[in-house]
């Protein structure tokens, strides 16, 4: 009973004032502070701090691979990953980037 009021009092609402329920604001507010974010990361800052993620991971790796615990082991690994997604932009830009016209 009480759904089918509720849902009659939210169909007269959008009939009445269409301009309010149809009003798209969206996450507009947020979208410059992540663009930024986006752009930090996959900037020429970002791929440098990735790059030197990635090469001290591999060295730690190398060098103490048998002595490396679980939780530490796990770290470098979430390092390695995320170092890597952050550098996967600038490897798949250069790799698919075409200069000129593609027939």
């Amino acid at each position: 009973m009480h759904n089918k009021l509720f849902f009659a009092l939210l169909l007269l609402l959008a009939v009445a004032t269409p301009e309010i329920v149809s009003a798209s604001g969206g996450i507009t507010e947020f979208s410059s502070p992540l663009e930024k974010v986006v752009g930090t990361i996959t900037g020429p800052a970002g791929k440098w701090i990735s790059i030197v993620a990635m090469a001290l991971c591999g060295v730690v790796f190398i060098l103490n691979k048998d002595d490396l615990s679980g939780g530490f082991k796990l770290l470098l690994q979430v390092v390695f990953g995320i170092s890597f997604i952050a550098f996967a932009t600038s490897i798949v830009n250069t790799v698919f980037s075409f200069s000129g016209a593609v027939i």
